[in-house]
């Protein structure tokens, strides 16, 4: 029950209505027992200053930022965690006592999500398609995993150029841009360990597309994995599938991502159980309308 205690925890965004993060927030919030709630509020550019001004004086907890205000919102934070100085962006605000501090809780989210597939990347190669912002947040968790090499096809190649050079700045010293149609694509794939799909392909109305030009040369030795986690199996993911691949979508780096932001705000180490995250899943499947 609500109360005079009660702690306010909210996302913001434009537009904000298909939000899952207010379901999500307030599954954990109950899972935990504890005193919060979570909304989803609409908010423009133009607010956003005074949004974060809001949030000061009003003694909100914590808010989520989604597109378009993560690179404009590290203007308004008091304190940045390194994560959000490297990566430009944050998706997390922690209000202290009126000290508000940007997060970024994307590469959490990926590094958690892959649970015992974890060990794959020490030392591996890994062809990684797209180059925005979600993008950004996975090669800083690869450097952190250890991967040996990146490599990174992006339709805008100088975005991939730009992703390349920062992830070098990771830790990732053989990281590079390839020059589709130039860059020998299939021999790529087929020595890649780790395949993954940071881009919009596969969601709707892209459903039945793939960034994969040759799937013919995918193994069982390989791990795909989609960013993409609706629907729950891409054509990216169910090509690889079919050919013995361990695969993988990205609706636990969603839920994981969530739980990092919660973690931040209650200074708390929540945990899910086996059962607890295994329900979890079913209700955002449920959620998303996702049958499998």
């Amino acid at each position: 029950m609500m109360n005079a205690s009660t702690i306010l925890y909210a996302v913001i965004g434009d537009p904000i209505q298909h939000s899952l993060s207010p379901a999500m927030q307030n599954w954990f919030i109950e899972q935990f027992r504890l005193n919060a709630v979570y909304a989803a509020f609409h908010v423009r550019s133009e607010d956003l200053r005074a949004c974060i001004d809001g949030m000061r004086a009003m003694g909100i907890g914590g808010i989520n930022v989604t597109v378009p205000h993560k690179e404009a919102v590290v203007a308004w934070a008091d304190e940045l965690a390194d994560d959000v100085r490297l990566l430009g962006a944050a998706n997390t605000l922690k209000n202290s006592d009126g000290h508000i501090s940007a997060h970024v809780t994307d590469p959490h989210g990926f590094e958690e999500s892959l649970g015992g597939h974890a060990d794959r990347f020490k030392g591996a190669s890994v062809l990684l398609y797209g180059a925005g912002g979600a993008a950004r947040s996975v090669a800083y968790a690869l450097a952190k995993l250890g991967v040996r090499q990146l490599l990174i096809a992006e339709v805008a190649v100088q975005k991939a150029f730009e992703l390349a050079e920062l992830a070098k700045s990771f830790g990732i010293k053989n990281a590079a841009a390839l020059q589709k149609p130039l860059a020998p694509m299939k021999t790529i794939l087929a020595n890649a360990h780790i395949v993954i799909n940071a881009t919009p392909v596969g969601m709707h109305p892209w459903h039945e597309k793939t960034v994969v030009d040759y799937p013919d040369v995918i193994t069982v030795d390989h791990f795909f994995y989609d960013l993409v986690y609706n629907p729950g199996k891409t054509r990216f993911l169910r090509e690889a599938e079919e050919r013995g691949a361990t695969v993988q979508n990205g609706l636990d780096m969603l839920i994981f991502q969530g739980l990092h932001s919660l973690r931040l705000w209650t200074e708390q180490e929540l945990r899910l159980s086996t059962g607890q995250f295994n329900d979890l899943r079913s209700f955002m499947k449920k959620l998303l309308g996702i049958d499998e």
